[in-house]
């Protein structure tokens, strides 16, 4: 009897377990796949672009940027080609690497209205897409959180250093979404970048994790079952490096943080959070939290006053163009 109990208990123990890795491995394979290519906004370029349709009447054509060229480059992890655009701006001036969100890419009217309010200030800018974005190497067709795609940031720091000369103290970065924490990730392993500008972040990955599934009405607890997923399908460590690190490795260098206090797809908690910690770090941060913005949409809520922060920030972090 006690025999049959314990293979009851076993069994029950077992099947329960396979079903937590079941639907860890459903919502991972749900929430994790990216579709490449630019989707509608796949016909914006430099030289031309649509605003967004909760925007139709902000006008991207004061950022327009006719004069741009095609750029390849490879990751820093070998094996990955990605795709961008740079476009020159004043002769010696400083430049500023774009990095778009999740499910986006250099075509997105955030980024190439960032990159337009940049470049008519005189800015050289690099706009590229991450991988299994817009145009660049599709490696497994799933996005890693920034956990991957921190190299392909520094693969284009590389080119700028490499290839176009820039000094490093020349060369800014602005992220905005996943592109705000992977830019983060990036800052905190290279020491060389010169100055960060990101807009609605994320600070904790297991976090944004568990709001990502609830955001998506599945239950929390699966997180820890969708991580281990992550592991075994992709090889993806999704816990292995942290935006956190941009304020603990910070090293005195100019950071800036834009987060609205309506943003529904990541909460400015999370900024809050990193906030918090560069003040306990002594830190270089300045942060501005416009009330009521949904999630980056201070670039067109508020365009003259973003640009003028923008603008301001990079040339007191890398020297007027």
């Amino acid at each position: 009897m006690k025999k049959k109990f314990w293979l009851i208990l076993l069994v029950t123990v077992g099947v329960l377990c396979a079903l937590y890795l079941a639907g860890g491995y459903v919502i991972y394979d749900r929430l994790s796949k990216v579709t490449p290519g630019g989707g509608e906004q796949a016909g914006n370029t430099p030289a031309s672009f649509k605003p967004y349709k909760e925007w139709p009447d902000f006008d991207t054509s004061l950022y327009f940027m006719p004069d741009y060229q095609d750029a390849q480059f490879p990751s820093r992890q070998s094996g990955i080609n990605l795709k961008g655009w740079y476009v020159p701006g004043k002769s010696d001036a400083p430049v500023v690497i774009v990095t778009h969100g999740l499910s986006g890419c250099k075509c997105d009217p955030n980024a190439l209205t960032v990159a337009g309010m940049l470049h008519r200030n005189g800015f050289n800018v690099l706009l590229f897409d991450l991988r299994e974005h817009g145009q660049s190497d599709i490696e497994d067709g799933r996005a890693a959180i920034g956990n991957e795609e921190f190299m392909d940031v520094l693969g284009a720091w590389d080119w700028l250093v490499n290839e176009k000369k820039f000094k490093p103290e020349q060369i800014g970065l602005f992220g905005e979404s996943m592109g705000a924490g992977t830019g983060l990730i990036a800052f905190g392993q290279e020491p060389r970048l010169a100055a960060i500008f990101v807009d609605s972040p994320y600070s904790d990955l297991y976090q944004i994790i568990t709001e990502e599934l609830a955001r998506n009405n599945f239950p929390t607890f699966f997180a820890p079952a969708s991580i281990l997923m992550a592991r075994l399908i992709s090889g993806d460590d999704l816990l292995a490096h942290s935006p956190e690190d941009a304020i603990r490795n910070h090293l005195n260098r100019p950071i800036y943080i834009v987060h609205g206090t309506g943003d529904t797809r990541i909460s400015v908690q999370h900024s809050r959070h990193l906030i918090n910690l560069a003040e306990q770090s002594g830190a270089n941060l300045t942060s501005w939290i416009p009330e009521g913005v949904e999630h980056v949409a201070a670039e067109f809520d508020f365009p003259q006053e973003y640009e003028q922060k923008l603008v301001l920030f990079f040339e007191q972090a890398l020297g007027a163009p």
